[in-house]
């Protein structure tokens, strides 16, 4: 196999697992209609119990951060994935709001490694400019995992069950570790590359400039970075923007807007199609325009501003008269943070060293996962007592806020060199 047909097939194994990791935590929010009477849930039982699966992703986050960094992709990404694939099938023994908060807290832990494992993946195999594409495929499986979600569930729980819903779902997570341990290894060392295409991989990837800079050091050196704290305070306020319509979006249908469970499953996946064309044209765009001699700090934020306005057409749902212009309106704020997502993901391999992309990830998704932790508990206390037209407000503004901290509190994007590497050495 070619290099290039390599690259494809490391990308589509990306984009499976991630579509996997949303299709395990997403089965329980197309649930929750049928678990409200089954387990007696409540919409504060619901964000209690989602914000525990978030606190336990935003732990997990820095844990396997780090240790993909120590141990490797290949191995460090198996773990991840074996965890939450349990976890995900335990899903099917619950007996009530307590079991299913700690499998959830688990759920969290084990699918916390998939994107620091992904990201440093894309990282290490391809060049600068295909960058925000490769991260727009790799994170298009959010989405692409949210598409199938309902219909699939839906469809399981009907005909088999919700408990069997829960078993089919996670063990697709199992599938996919068996293919990943047979097709993947770290550039230099797989075993399908000519030595010619390996050296080719790391003259594309800038990898060699920094090869002499070990794990502790390339961390000391980023924790100092403004453009560290930037992008973890603009994740923290954008993500929960994408966590409102990936856990409330299904309760929101039905509650709301009279969706039954079949219609969610007819109607549901719509929205999560254009976040996928969102990442796909923004990540597109955003590498065409650095391809094109514009600056980084140009080509990612001007196509993130695009995004970040179109998330905030959200808050025209509120006055939706039908439920066709309800999913005409969330579909654009999905599409406009799919280009938001596909270029934050972008960023880190811009500034940070291949050598801590994992760990950067894991810092930076960690405080996106905080967001939203934090978020889906106050939308939980605002639902009950308000209903879901102050939440829209709350997402679509908060989108305007992130991109304010991204313009001013990342600053000017460039690649964080280590001292011994000087601007002539490269």
């Amino acid at each position: 196999m070619n290099l290039p047909r390599l690259r494809w097939l490391i990308l589509g194994m990306l984009f499976v697992s991630t579509a996997i990791n949303y299709i395990d935590r997403q089965a329980l929010s197309v649930l929750l209609p049928t678990l409200r009477t089954e387990l007696n849930l409540s919409s504060a039982d619901y964000g209690l119990i989602t914000t525990g699966f978030l606190v336990a992703y935003t732990i997990g986050q820095i844990g396997f951060g780090v240790l993909i960094d120590k141990i490797g992709t290949r191995l460090g990404f198996a773990i991840s994935i074996t965890i939450w694939s349990l976890a995900a099938i335990a899903h099917a023994f619950v007996g009530g709001a307590a079991s299913l908060a700690i499998l959830r807290f688990l759920l969290g832990i084990g699918e916390a490694g998939n994107y620091p494992a992904g990201g440093k993946v894309v990282a290490q195999w391809l060049p600068p400019t295909r960058r925000a594409f490769g991260m727009g495929i790799f994170d298009g499986g959010s989405a692409a995992g949210a598409i199938i979600a309902p219909p699939l569930v839906a469809f399981l729980a009907l005909q088999y069950g919700w408990r069997t819903a829960f078993i089919a779902t996670g063990v697709l997570g199992f599938v996919w570790l068996a293919l990943w341990l047979w097709i993947y290894a770290a550039p230099d060392e797989h075993r399908w590359l000519s030595d010619a295409e390996k050296q080719q991989i790391i003259d594309e990837s800038g990898n060699a400039k920094n090869a002499k800079l070990g794990f502790g050091e390339a961390v000391r050196l980023i924790i100092g970075a403004r453009q560290l704290w930037g992008l973890m305070a603009t994740r923290f306020l954008a993500t929960p923007v994408w966590w409102f319509y990936v856990f409330w979006l299904p309760d929101y249908l039905g509650k709301e807007r009279g969706f039954t469970l079949q219609e969610i499953g007819f109607f549901g996946w719509i929205p999560f199609v254009t976040v996928d064309l969102g990442k796909l044209a923004g990540g597109f765009l955003s590498d065409k325009l650095l391809e094109r001699g514009n600056s980084p700090t140009f080509a990612r934020k001007i196509v993130m501003a695009g995004g970040a306005l179109l998330m905030a057409a959200g808050v025209l749902v509120i006055g939706a008269n039908s439920s066709a212009e309800t999913i005409a309106w969330v579909s654009v704020a999905t599409f406009g943070f799919g280009m938001w997502s596909a270029n934050v993901l972008a960023l880190h391999t811009d500034i940070f060293p291949t050598e801590t992309m994992a760990t950067v990830i894991g810092l930076t998704t960690m405080a996106a996962s905080l967001g939203g932790a934090i978020s889906t508990y106050i939308i939980g206390q605002i639902v009950d007592r308000a209903g879901y037209a102050p939440v829209f407000y709350i997402v679509g503004s908060i989108a305007l806020v992130a991109l304010f901290v991204l313009i001013f509190g990342v600053g000017t994007i460039r690649k964080i060199q280590p001292p011994e590497v000087t601007n002539d050495s490269v």
